[in-house]
């Protein structure tokens, strides 16, 4: 019996693991009634195992119909977007880095709910991006990876606009190509991943097909980042990304796949987070202000010259 109830314990734990790389988690509790349930069972090993596998196959099915019937339209996720963007009077870039971008260069709507809004930023940067959100009063400790990290590497924030959760990971240049940083908010991990590529293969530039100018993560490393999750909506979205032009399958299977570490955040630096210093945001003066220094200065140059004229007469 203790080898069977070992079989079954490992046989769950392998189920969860399969559903937590396809993005799905099961609560710890859950996760111990549901072995509990089957240990100790006089039943044999391949009838528990059907039955186990019948449970997580009916509940993947009410998990992805459930889905369907949360989360933010579209429409109210750009809403989000663009505020973010007005927001940000910095001349530090933030980009947009999810399921969204696709749809943003097609000018078309997404005809589904988003569970978040993803965002990227240079980790130099990522103090001011903090400051830009705690100026608006939408910073909160508890949803900074900060408040967990035991060693300080930071793997970035999340924070709440409008009832919508904005997901900012960071990026930095190193030696052999990118280093991308996110933090799991609910289940509090930090990703690093290691992609070989250089800086200009991971942000591009493009233009919608409404003529409207977009840096975003580009689209080769936003297919890897849709097949690595393997989610039904992660396929639609590859084909989206299809239609944005200048990726084929061919080049699909040539983009390499990044190696990716993840790491349970277990440090309490609440109080460091809660009270970190406030630094001052570098805002540039609008074109229109500059113009109306010019012009003030000249009328004044006029106006010394012809005093000076009018003196010498």
């Amino acid at each position: 019996m203790e080898e069977k109830n070992r079989l079954i314990i490992s046989y769950i734990d392998n189920k969860i693991n399969e559903l937590s790389s396809l993005g799905m988690f099961v609560p710890k509790d859950n996760a111990e009634k549901l072995k509990m349930a089957f240990l100790n069972r006089n039943e044999d090993i391949n009838i528990i195992k059907t039955r186990i596998d019948t449970i997580f196959n009916n509940s993947v099915s009410a998990y992805k119909e459930n889905l369907e019937k949360i989360g933010t339209p579209y429409n109210e996720i750009l809403k989000v977007y663009e505020k973010i963007v007005s927001m940000n009077k910095t001349k530090t870039p933030i980009y947009l880095a999810g399921g969204i971008i696709p749809y943003i260069l097609l000018n078309e709507d997404s005809e589904r709910k988003h569970s978040n809004l993803d965002l990227l930023c240079k980790k130099e940067d990522a103090k001011i991006v903090r400051e830009i959100f705690r100026n608006k009063d939408l910073y909160e400790p508890k949803r900074d990876s900060l408040t967990y990290t035991v060693d300080g590497t930071d793997y970035g924030f999340q924070v709440v606009i409008d009832n919508v959760k904005v997901d900012i990971s960071l990026y930095e240049e190193v030696e052999g190509g990118i280093t991308e940083y996110s933090f799991d908010c609910q289940n509090r991990i930090g990703r690093i991943k290691n992609i070989s590529v250089k800086l200009n293969e991971y942000i591009k530039p493009y233009v919608s097909s409404d003529n409207k100018k977009y840096t975003c993560l580009s689209l080769e490393q936003l297919i890897v980042k849709k097949l690595v999750m393997g989610r039904d909506k992660d396929k639609k979205d590859i084909e989206k990304i299809k239609e944005c032009g200048g990726i084929s399958d061919e080049k699909i299977k040539s983009i390499p796949i990044p190696l990716i570490k993840e790491f349970k955040l277990v440090g309490d630096n609440l109080e460091y987070t809660s009270t970190m210093p406030r630094i001052k945001l570098d805002i540039p003066k609008k074109n229109s202000e500059r113009g109306f220094i010019n012009i003030a200065t000249i009328l004044l140059l006029i106006a010394i010259v012809t005093c000076f004229i009018l003196g010498a007469r």
